[in-house]
């Protein structure tokens, strides 16, 4: 008897077991195409965006003059601008962001079943691919979602190569997409230091010993030497650490662990979530996971040399709590949810295994209490599911048509002046992409101002309250009637009475 009712259990994790090859292409196939749905939504380029484009167009080019910023990595663009020498667009680029999207929730997948097994690492894939920040940030083409796919096939290939001795070859490929990742965007490289503290932590200094991490070491620094050659050439500043210089380190830790967070994981619990807003089902399978993990560390830490498991869970958690802390302290960034892309997946793992223990913990109290757990189990997941989905087109739809009259006015601009004109405006990269102009920052003083106009190829100004000018600049226009006149206004509302862009041009040019 005993068996019979045990026999279920065992198919279904034969099932599982047997058929993860084909779950795993049903959730890739299911992240491509909920990710076709907004391949083309957003009808212009945010400034980060804007950003990239426009600097890999003057590469690709050399006009219209533009010059990255010395903060900005110099990966995207570049790849962009081979792109656009051989002939791509815009649709093209945003193609390359659903592929590295795409490829991400794979290899979720394979670090998962390494570090803890199959089902958490299903589990883990199926949650990152409708996880509402990747679904936003697919639709976008900055360096976000493609460093964290490097940054996953990097772990991927350090654990296959040095942890598990598989090939010495992933070892080296290892140390080269850690220069890769770098170069796509700087904080990737609190990858190293995850790995190095995960090293000390249970091997203390063996590991430098191992020849091949030194080789994969030789091949990241010798990677990074053209960019540094370049950087100090360009911007005569520090590789890396000049673009740190941009920020002042401030501490955003209570912002990203009771805003942050809580609102990446939004999945409603009734009862629960209305008195604690706080609080979801993500939010508490995150901090059951993180807890159990973490006491499994903390107990067994002497054993770490030993235990595989416990080395695995470090890991985890190291992976977890370097970026977190870099972010939370150091940063002096604005928080914003795509910085913390790194962990993410660290986090659906830990938020995958706690739904496993749950499930484990509930089917051993009675003979149908398998059954049960799985029907509650597949309520939880369909409500975390349906809620990320609802947030990531909500979102999405909202933000489409955000700074569409950028892109408005740069195309008028573009039909409405030759190749050598040029505009003085803020909004600099995507006036620069959209009206194939040199686009010049407004100068901070008006004496600085009166000085550039000088120069006759200037011929109109824009002026926005979406990227802000001086507060001079916003009368100057008025003050000077003789010499400018508008030309196109786009305004924030129906009726026409609040301006949110406009153009002028001089009157003598």
């Amino acid at each position: 008897m005993e068996t019979k009712k045990e026999s279920w259990r065992e198919d279904l994790a034969s099932f599982l077991d047997k058929n993860s090859n084909l779950i795993l292409i049903a959730i890739i196939l299911f992240t491509v195409i909920i990710r076709l749905k907004y391949l083309t939504i957003n009808q212009a380029v945010w400034y980060d965006e804007a950003e990239y484009l426009s600097t890999a167009r003057y590469w690709a080019f050399s006009h219209p003059e533009y010059q990255l910023h010395f903060v900005r990595p110099p990966l995207l663009p570049f790849i962009l601008a081979i792109f656009y020498k051989l002939g791509a667009s815009e649709i093209f680029f945003r193609i390359t962001m659903l592929l590295s999207s795409t490829i991400a929730v794979f290899f979720t997948y394979l670090i998962g079943k390494e570090l803890i097994n199959k089902k958490v690492a299903l589990l883990s894939t199926f949650i990152l691919s409708f996880f509402y920040v990747s679904l936003f940030y697919t639709a976008r083409i900055m360096t976000d979602l493609p460093s964290m796919t490097i940054w996953l096939i990097a772990v991927w290939s350090f654990w296959k190569g040095y942890i598990k001795k598989e090939s010495r070859k992933h070892v080296w490929l290892f140390g080269f997409l850690v220069s890769v990742g770098i170069l796509m965007k700087f904080p990737y490289g609190l990858l190293v230091i995850v790995i190095i503290l995960y090293l000390l932590l249970t091997e203390k200094f063996r590991f430098l010993k191992d020849k091949d991490l030194w080789i994969a070491a030789f091949i990241g620094i010798i990677s990074m030497i053209p960019y540094s050659i370049w950087y100090i050439k360009v911007y005569n500043k520090i590789p890396i650490l000049g673009a740190a210089e941009f920020y002042e380190s401030v501490s955003y830790f209570k912002v990203y662990i009771f805003d942050i967070i809580p609102m990446v994981l939004q999945s409603p619990f009734p009862g629960v979530t209305e008195l604690f807003p706080k609080f979801s089902f993500l939010v508490i399978l995150f901090i059951l996971g993180f807890i159990l993990v973490l006491l499994d560390v903390l107990i067994g830490y002497n054993l770490a040399a030993k235990n595989e498991q416990i080395r695995k869970y470090l890991f985890i958690l190291l992976w977890i709590l370097v970026p977190f802390s870099y972010f939370a302290f150091i940063a002096g960034q604005v928080p914003e949810d795509r910085y913390l892309f790194y962990i993410y997946p660290a986090m659906f793992y830990l938020i995958s295994l706690a739904a496993v223990y749950l499930y484990e913990k509930i089917r051993r109290i009675h003979k149908y209490a398998g059954v049960i757990a799985i029907m509650v189990l597949c309520l939880v997941f369909f409500s975390i599911f349906s809620t990320q989905l609802q947030v990531a087109d909500n979102l999405i739809k909202v933000k489409s048509s955000s700074y569409i009259q950028f892109k408005n006015a740069g195309n008028w601009i573009n039909e409405n002046s030759d190749a050598d004109d040029q505009v003085v405006a803020a909004g600099v990269p995507q006036l620069s992409y959209y009206s194939e102009r040199k686009i010049i920052y407004w100068p901070s003083k008006k004496e600085e101002f009166e000085e550039l106009i000088g120069n006759k190829n200037i011929k109109y100004i824009v002026l926005s309250v979406l990227e802000g000018s001086p507060e001079w600049s916003y009368d100057w226009p008025e003050e000077n009637k003789n010499r400018v006149t508008l030309v196109q206004a786009h305004f924030a509302d129906k009726e026409k009475t609040r301006p949110i862009l406009v153009v002028y041009k001089f009157l003598d040019r």
